[in-house]
């Protein structure tokens, strides 16, 4: 599932070739796809968006928001969404898939069966929606509900609300692990389960430690932790394993520099024990156990 890096890099790709330009059409593929992803009737998307102009584009979370003139576009990626954009002069390329791992590997598509929506700008260009599992969404907010929309969202990395002493009161008397409450958006907003394993071992937390267990010099790690795992993510490009592409349909690099996660049974780049892969909560789990203890003594 694409997290913070992966949607700030499609965000970063995209800002400056899209802002100020027109939504001229959108076209929809599986009307059955459509149901689940768009939030209303296609025709009433189509009408709402036409001819209105992208003003900027931000990020929330794992949500990429794009500004227009009276609404907001708001897209999740789900598992296995794709944003990317396509330029009619440069020549398509198909997809290919590794055998062994499944990462795609493109540079620009054509749309297919698993592009849901292209909406076509006035310069030719279209922005191509593709989701294989289609567990993405689509949501067109109005400006007037926009806040309440990401009411429930937690602390937003790189942004002065995100301080040490608003992360450490969220913590108190929450009696859960402490990887689960990474995972709970209404915690801290873009962190999933790559970078939460990944913040957890830079800070030596054990994943099944209670989130009211941490002690302050723990907490102070895991905060600054989350921010070096995320601003890594994002100066690699995202972590590719198999759909995650950038605007331009290339695949990140942050998989090359993970610490714990996906290298179950290889050797700790700290310690040069092995990495274990537990489950916790019903997602899989990777740490150092000589590194990451489950008691802080």
């Amino acid at each position: 599932m694409p997290e913070l890096p992966e949607v700030e890099t499609i965000r970063r790709g995209l800002v400056r070739k899209i802002t100020g330009r027109l939504i001229v059409d959108v076209s929809f593929g599986s009307r059955d796809a459509i149901r689940r992803i768009i939030n209303m009737p296609p025709k009433k998307f189509l009408r709402k968006l036409k001819r209105r102009k992208i003003t900027g584009l931000r990020r929330r979370g794992k949500f990429i928001i794009f500004e227009l003139e009276s609404h907001f576009l708001v897209i999740h990626l789900g598992m296995t969404g794709q944003l990317t954009l396509r330029d009619p002069r440069k020549n398509d390329e198909p997809f290919v898939r590794h055998p062994a791992t499944g990462l795609q590997r493109t540079r620009q598509h054509p749309p297919d069966r698993h592009t849901h929506v292209a909406f076509f700008l006035e310069n030719g260009n279209s922005l191509l929606y593709r989701d294989t599992r289609q567990f993405g969404r689509m949501f067109l907010v109005r400006s007037a509900d926009y806040k309440d929309f990401f009411g429930k969202l937690g602390l937003e990395p790189f942004t002065p609300q995100y301080r040490l002493c608003a992360f450490a009161e969220r913590l108190k008397k929450r009696r859960l692990p402490i990887k689960a409450l990474l995972l709970d958006q209404s915690f801290v907003a873009g962190v999933g389960n790559i970078y939460a394993d990944e913040a957890l071992f830079e800070a030596g937390i054990h994943p099944a430690r209670l989130a009211c267990s941490l002690l302050p010099d723990e907490q102070e790690r895991l905060f600054k932790a989350l921010s070096l795992v995320l601003r890594r993510g994002i100066r690699y490009g995202g972590t590719s394993f198999r759909d995650y592409v950038n605007a331009q349909g290339e695949t990140g690099q942050n998989q090359e520099d993970l610490r714990v996660y996906g290298r179950e049974g290889q050797p700790c780049f700290r310690c040069g024990g092995p990495v274990t892969k537990i489950m916790l909560r019903q997602r899989g789990t990777h740490f150092c156990s000589a590194c990451q203890r489950p008691h802080p003594y």
